[in-house]
């Protein structure tokens, strides 16, 4: 998966999350099951791709997809989101 494909599943999941004043067991949840409900772009596999060339990845994650979440915040929720989506399988 480029750059280019994981960086827009990211960033779906970013501006799903824009507006939660914490990113709590509760946010993780409900994207997980938005993930696996059909509610994101791919499917549980695609997002877990995505997800861990995220957060491989040394560059700011949230430089397109602005929210008012650190990017420490923003690396330990979407670490959280992929083990929860992981667990599903």
């Amino acid at each position: 998966m480029g750059t280019d494909s994981w960086k827009g599943h990211v960033n779906g999941i970013l501006y799903g999350i824009q507006f939660d004043r914490t990113l709590d067991d509760t946010v993780v949840t409900r994207v997980a099951d938005g993930v696996v409900g059909g509610l994101y772009p791919g499917d549980r596999a695609e997002t877990l791709d995505a997800l861990g060339q995220a957060l491989r990845y040394t560059g700011p994650l949230n430089d397109q997809a602005e929210t008012h979440h650190s990017e420490e915040s923003i690396r330990a929720f979407l670490g959280r989101l992929s083990t929860a989506l992981a667990a599903r399988g």
